[in-house]
């Protein structure tokens, strides 16, 4: 088991629902990284649009910086060239770890300590398995839905930057 509380977390919830769980270090192949890609972009501009504060035009504008600065990542990689097959989990897990040490330190810059926000939304993750324990997946898409009573974690997360700020815990 990683000493990693988050990736634990993480993998725990994937166990759960069905998702993909590797065993040992293996590449990811395209289709499953582009879908989570997408997600990760998702997040991104939900990002922005809450530093903003949903201001539409400066959205707008935001993305559209982060949309000059894919293009420009996009010509970089090219130049890079071909990854020999045997590297791609490498390459993977290079730029994996870049995703994260950036994401973490965003948390610094916004002076939040990530813990006690994962494990909120962990928990508000767990809590969409049924009474028993099973994922309750709508047979026409497959989408996975929350049971009856699941609390969305907005106000936990609230509640706990809040304490956070009240208490200057995280020098």
């Amino acid at each position: 088991m990683s000493e990693n509380k988050s990736y634990n977390g993480v993998k725990a919830f994937h166990t759960a629902f069905g998702h993909l769980v590797g065993k040992k270090p293996t590449a990811i192949p395209v289709d499953v990284a582009v879908k989570r890609a997408v997600w990760t972009a998702e997040e991104l501009v939900e990002f922005l649009h809450a530093s903003v504060a949903g201001n539409e035009t400066e959205f707008k504008e935001t993305v559209g910086t982060l949309m000059a600065g894919i293009d420009e990542a996009v010509k970089k990689q090219i130049a890079v060239g071909p990854i020999p097959k045997d590297h791609v989990v490498v390459a993977q897990g290079d730029a994996l770890t870049d995703i994260s040490y950036f994401n973490y330190g965003s948390f610094v810059v916004a002076g939040i300590d990530p813990q006690p926000l994962f494990d909120i939304v962990q928990g508000a993750n767990m809590a969409k398995l049924g009474a028993d324990g099973k994922p309750i997946i709508r047979e026409s898409d497959g989408k996975v839905m929350k049971p009856e009573g699941w609390v969305a974690p907005e106000p936990l997360l609230e509640a706990e930057i809040q304490r956070q700020i009240d208490t200057d815990s995280n020098e």
